[in-house]
């Protein structure tokens, strides 16, 4: 390192491969990634799920969360796995019932906590909200059709991003933002989980 030069920049954790990456076919052409409630900065890890418009060669990430601690219907906080994208005003929903984020709180090392109304159910670890279109939490407000390809930080302007239409052999517990079942049905084949 030059002297006179500090890197105040977290390298992204070495973990095992994702999925097998022998297998993964890129789609053609760069897409815009839609950076609405991302902030500049953050950065995107390769192989989260991405909702992509085929068309007209946008996408959205993907806003799923895992629980990691039981949440009992009634209650006001949720603890959720890290490196989320969740925003204050989000609807969160498992497609039969729902809540609104109020508050998120990042500072413990092992989870995010998130300030909720009542969900109306219990949940248990490992269960996979999504993000919904409204307080009912019934419909995804997007479904996954491919994976982010590679890491990416977001930056000001236009930010292309390159994805994934087919992967193997998918490691569902080493994935940073999980592929809710919604997800997984409109992948179909194409995405292969080891479940």
């Amino acid at each position: 390192m030059s002297a006179g030069f500090k890197y105040n920049i977290d390298p992204e954790p070495s973990i095992e491969e994702r999925y097998d990456v022998s297998t993964g076919i890129r789609r053609r052409g760069p897409y815009r990634l839609d950076t609405t409630n991302l902030n500049i900065g953050d950065n995107l890890p390769s192989f989260i799920p991405i909702a992509a418009n085929l068309k007209n060669k946008k996408c959205f990430v993907v806003r799923n969360v895992q629980v990691v601690e039981a949440y009992a219907s009634g209650a006001t906080s949720l603890k959720i796995k890290k490196q989320s994208y969740v925003y204050v005003g989000m609807h969160i929903g498992n497609g039969a019932n729902g809540a609104t984020i109020s508050a998120i709180n990042k500072s413990d090392a092992k989870f995010d906590l998130l300030t909720i109304t009542d969900f109306g159910a219990n949940l248990a670890v490992g269960d996979v909200l999504f993000e919904a279109t409204a307080v009912a939490g019934t419909t995804p407000k997007n479904v996954a059709n491919s994976a982010l390809y590679e890491s990416r930080k977001v930056e000001e302007g236009n930010n292309l991003v390159a994805l994934l239409s087919v992967a193997r052999e998918i490691e569902p517990d080493k994935l940073i933002v999980p592929f809710s079942a919604k997800d997984k049905e409109k992948l179909g084949s194409d995405f292969q989980f080891n479940e």
